[in-house]
């Protein structure tokens, strides 16, 4: 390779050099501006979902962002829930369990539904109610435990019955006179008990039954209930972050195009094995400029977005 080549080369690589330092200092430098830009944004959206949150509904708490290179602006929300699943329609689950006391924050206001004061300490009320709801259904367990103890003797005491009957009726077949007609009265006195016994059991069965029914009606209602909570929230909280997107998404000018601006509801829900779950939004930075643009509306950015739970 001679002289002239190895110059070249040199050349371009100092260039390269001084194009990527370049490029990171120009980064670099943006850096507090563009967290000036986050942090105004912050500041809109959190006004907007505190301006949302309905009373009866999973609560908006607090929300903080931070910026990752190439991928762009996360923001983490809280919820008053916290993952426990605060309960929207409570009347009919509290009403429904024996001896739950009202908490001086909650009132039960008649077929109007149910009065919360939200100034309350509501986040230990909720932990309370699913307490409440829980010992209800331990006590309905063990109530269930007693009923399959009770049906077991009475199926044992039956057997032994069943038992004295044959001795009785192959008695009967050799017995005369006085102690014939005695045969005959023990039968019928072991044919009475086993009548009252099968008596007992139906009534048994069927108590078990509406042990069962309530229990599952209670666990019904709850996740009724939770997953009203659940929807009322987020309707109000896409519509809040789709909104202040297309109003105010120009203010992030320092965010590149390619990147995107992410909504992590933080232990927003559970999965059927009880483990809190994030709900993630992400939306492209491109399709919040078109909306700022006016080029799609809110319901279309919001429909953009790329939605899961992790």
């Amino acid at each position: 390779m001679n002289k002239r080549k190895l110059n070249s080369i040199a050349a371009l690589m100092l260039t390269a050099s001084f194009g990527f330092t370049s490029s990171v200092a120009v980064a670099a430098k943006n850096y507090p501006e563009l967290k000036k830009e986050i942090q105004i944004m912050t500041g809109v959206l959190d006004t907007a979902l505190k301006q949302s949150r309905g009373e009866k509904s999973i609560r908006y708490r607090s929300i903080e962002a931070t910026y990752l290179v190439n991928q762009g602006v996360i923001y983490n929300v809280s919820t008053r829930s916290s993952g426990v699943g605060i309960i929207n329609g409570l009347k009919e689950l509290l009403v429904s369990i024996p001896d739950a006391s009202m908490p001086p924050n909650v009132i039960i206001a008649g077929d109007n539904g149910i009065e919360i004061d939200m100034d309350g300490d509501w986040e230990h009320f909720a932990e309370e109610t699913v307490q409440r709801f829980e010992e209800a259904f331990r006590e309905q367990r063990e109530e269930m435990r007693e009923l399959r103890s009770e049906e077991r003797e009475l199926a044992w005491e039956r057997r032994e019955l069943e038992r004295g009957k044959r001795d009785l009726l192959f008695e009967l077949r050799q017995a005369d006179g006085a102690r014939k007609k005695e045969v005959q009265r023990e039968l019928k006195e072991v044919e009475q008990k086993l009548t009252e016994f099968d008596a007992r059991k139906q009534k048994l069965l069927k108590h078990a039954r509406e042990i069962e029914r309530k229990q599952k009606d209670k666990l019904n209602q709850r996740r009724e209930a939770q997953r009203k909570a659940y929807k009322q929230f987020l309707v109000n909280f896409e519509s809040s972050i789709g909104d202040a997107l297309c109003r105010f998404g120009s203010g992030l000018r320092g965010l590149p195009e390619n990147e995107s601006v992410s909504f992590v509801l933080k232990d927003f829900s559970r999965n059927e094995a009880d483990q809190a779950m994030d709900r993630v939004y992400v939306f492209s930075q491109e399709k919040i400029k078109s909306c700022v643009k006016e080029k799609i509306n809110s319901s279309q950015l919001l429909s953009s977005a790329a939605v899961y739970e992790f």
